[in-house]
């Protein structure tokens, strides 16, 4: 990647304590289909110091080993998926290659209805790892 994804990754902030009591909203549909939110996704994705093979394991690590309460916006639990079947279980996790490739250069579309789900992880993994940056990503 380019000299300002290393920039990002120095700054990287420590991750957010593992609260029992505290609630995480999963982005909505909505935001996860905005371009911006889509972008600065794929920004923050690209700065994580992690290969697109490793970035489904810290997901999955970080999600299920999180002690609150997950919950969709209306407040309802969120029931977590599979990490492996939500990022297609193929071996080569060549989306996530292609998903960071939006960090330099801004999405022309929409994402699709069909990868909500694995953005809806990666954005999940911001909001319980770094908060702060996740409140950046969804503004």
């Amino acid at each position: 990647m380019s000299k300002d994804f290393d920039r990002l990754r120095a700054k990287l902030p420590d991750a957010a304590s593992n609260d029992p009591g505290r609630t995480v909203v999963v982005a909505s549909d909505t935001a996860l289909r905005s371009l911006s939110h889509f972008q600065r996704l794929a920004i923050a994705t690209a700065a994580l110091p992690v290969s697109r093979r490793e970035l489904p394991n810290l997901i999955a690590d970080t999600i299920y080993n999180f002690k609150g309460e997950i919950v969709w916006p209306n407040g309802t639990a969120y029931d977590l998926p599979d990490v492996d079947d939500a990022f297609g279980g193929e071996g080569s996790f060549r989306w996530v290659s292609d998903f960071i490739r939006f960090a330099e250069e801004p999405p022309r579309q929409h994402p699709q209805r069909r990868v909500l789900q694995r953005l809806r992880l990666i954005d999940l993994y911001f909001r319980i790892a770094y908060p702060e940056r996740a409140r950046l990503i969804a503004e």
